[in-house]
């Protein structure tokens, strides 16, 4: 039981060392108010805490955490795993000679310093969230529950970990495994690896994207970001799915450039989308996708005739027909990957070539030939 000393501020708590798999842990049991109270959420912001690790807190999900144990007698749950970052939080003293079991010390002035993370909630976050009763309405939970306390991880290994955990036990916001994939994934080995990610990825971050700062990527949602990062990382799978002249290209980096040019070519062609996105589909859902679609089209015109600037695909996209891309316009009711391809076939069938003929035009020529 965690219990505080007299003197230096702290808590102490009877633990046994050992081994995980490899990871070096101390694990005991304490209170949730107490584990609360010494550690802290390192949530990840894509402007404000890149090198966050925790997606961001869903307070329904934490209060239902809170009334499960507060409300029932027979209750359990899986031990929450937290991570020692700063060494000086802690100290252990073994019992005896073995050295295995005895009273781990952490120091409240350290875990209490607001400009640091000094132990990190690597999973249990939304259990410990109200535990301390230090929001409004809610208050200390004293149950005891068991814990995981790793020590000498640095941050890639932490991160690593988190991945696993809930990769592999519990699903969660793709965009942000994505976002941790990204980040733990060396820049070439993911241009090779998951060029869509990539792609993606650097058109959300790139300043002379037309989607910088609109994706977002797990974690605390910056105001803006609305387009997650695992729907836009599809919609450039299905952009480089079948082969045209942008896949045969090979290079990720000359690929992100004409996609980039592609982008913003969209954003010329459909500036109602960039200023009122929740009223059309253009960068949300199947519209999205089908934007993606329409991009494979459109750029191997363009390479076919030996250019690739943002002048040459909005002329392409605007040789069609004038479409309306309100959520109740010419698309309405088309969904999902399905849904995409038919609204990209409908507009590509459109554009015309450099003869001015379009493809639905062609078409009812051979057939009434």
């Amino acid at each position: 039981m965690g219990k505080e000393d007299r003197g230096r501020r702290s808590l102490s708590f009877t633990v046994i060392r050992g081994k995980v798999l490899g990871v070096n842990v101390y694990r005991g049991y304490a209170p949730l108010s107490s584990l609360a109270s010494i550690s802290k959420a390192d949530i990840y912001d894509q402007r404000s805490n890149p090198c966050g690790t925790q997606r961001d807190l869903n307070a329904s999900h934490a209060r239902g955490a809170y009334e499960y144990v507060k409300n029932r007698d027979l209750a359990f749950w899986p031990e929450v795993f937290l991570c020692v970052r700063e060494k000086t939080a802690i100290e252990f003293s073994p019992h005896d000679k073995a050295g295995d079991v005895g009273k781990l010390m952490v120091f409240l002035e350290v875990v209490e310093n607001p400009q640091t993370i000094a132990i990190s909630r690597v999973d249990g976050n939304h259990r410990l969230h109200y535990a301390d009763g230090k929001e409004q309405g809610f208050t200390p939970i004293d149950r005891e529950v068991s814990f995981c306390l790793a020590f000498d991880l640095n941050r890639e290994e932490e991160i690593t970990l988190f991945r696993d955990i809930n990769d592999n036990q519990r699903r969660m916001n793709t965009s942000h495994l994505d976002n941790i994939h990204a980040r733990l994934t060396p820049e070439e080995t993911l241009k090779r690896t998951d060029p869509g990610l990539y792609i993606a990825r650097s058109l959300g971050q790139d300043k002379d994207s037309a989607l910088t700062g609109l994706v977002y990527e797990g974690g605390r949602r910056p105001v803006g970001c609305f387009i997650p990062l695992r729907t836009l990382k599809t919609g450039l799978q299905y952009m480089l799915s079948r082969p045209t002249k942008l896949t045969a290209l090979g290079d990720p980096d000359a690929q992100y450039k004409v996609i980039r040019s592609f982008f913003v070519a969209v954003k010329r062609w459909q500036p109602p989308a960039w200023s009122e996105p929740r009223r059309h589909i253009v960068l949300r859902g199947s519209g999205l996708w089908a934007i993606c679609f329409i991009g494979a089209e459109v750029i191997d015109r363009v390479l076919a005739n030996g250019k690739f600037g943002v002048s040459d695909m909005l002329a392409v996209l605007k040789s069609g027909r004038d479409w309306d891309w309100s959520n109740k316009g010419d698309f309405q009711g088309l969904g999902g990957r399905g849904g995409a391809v038919k609204i990209s076939s409908q507009v590509a069938a459109e554009f015309r070539d450099d003869k001015g003929v379009s493809i639905k035009e062609l078409y009812r020529q051979i057939v009434e030939s």
